[in-house]
């Protein structure tokens, strides 16, 4: 059950990792003592960083991992089927690299780069209907001993923890945490987009292009409107002028 684990468990023994667990998982089910079912699923966020192009599920919590520069980590939320087997986050990584997510950002000497990629589940995992956000591939500047949860608090603006459980990121999902789940998340089949600073998509993690954008198209708009009133002054001059002269 290592995949269900509290923000900082590295100097907690494996027999105590369990207990808790198992004591954590019971929490609503009115049944004290009692194991859970083996078909029981429950919905939580699976904390990953890529080796070698692959994701590698972590044996620890994200404040108790350090990445370094040049790392990725990676977040995806679901109700696996297999407790031990997390579903995956489901990005290309041939496409979502290290330097698709932060070859435009800089760090001083003192700083690291690090790309976080979040992938909030399918629409299934959903709770109350809620509308799922799309993945999004971020890219952190911090502080050289910054551990993984400075990193994702770095990039994502509301970071929900609650009995040392990583909950919800950018306030999704805004209840719940580690929830007994209907039924598990289908399997997953390919990749989706995830938005990444060098993509179009204005959900990426640069907005500085987008602002630009925004700002350009205003000052066109300002600019054509203040052109319209200059011709439509210089019409209206020209024709008193003519006027004028006809009345003279």
């Amino acid at each position: 059950m290592r995949s269900l684990r509290t923000l900082r468990s590295g100097a907690i023994s494996p027999l105590l990792v369990t207990i808790s667990l198992i004591g954590m998982l019971l929490v609503g089910t009115g049944t004290a003592g009692a194991s859970a079912a083996p078909a029981d699923v429950y919905r939580y966020w699976g904390y990953f960083t890529v080796t070698d192009g692959e994701f590698v599920l972590q044996p620890t919590g994200p404040a108790d991992a350090k990445p370094t520069d040049g790392a990725i980590e990676a977040y995806r939320l679901a109700a696996p089927a297999d407790f031990n087997k997390p579903n995956l986050p489901r990005a290309d990584l041939t496409k979502v690299t290290f330097d698709s997510v932060c070859g435009a950002k800089e760090a001083a000497t003192d700083q690291k780069r690090v790309a976080v990629l979040i992938d909030y589940g399918v629409q299934a995992d959903a709770t109350d209907g809620a509308e799922v956000p799309e993945p999004e591939a971020l890219c952190a500047v911090v502080p050289a001993d910054a551990n993984g949860m400075n990193v994702l608090q770095a990039v994502a603006p509301d970071v929900r923890i609650e009995k040392e459980l990583l909950c919800g990121i950018s306030g999704y999902p805004a209840t719940g945490c580690a929830d007994k789940a209907d039924k598990a998340t289908p399997a997953d089949d390919g990749t989706v987009e995830f938005a990444t600073a060098s993509s179009d998509d204005t959900g990426s993690s640069d907005s500085s292009a987008a602002d630009d954008d925004e700002d350009d198209d205003s000052n066109t708009g300002i600019l054509l409107g203040v052109g319209g009133l200059i011709v439509i002054l210089g019409a209206g001059g020209l024709y008193l002028s003519r006027r004028n002269r006809a009345a003279a």
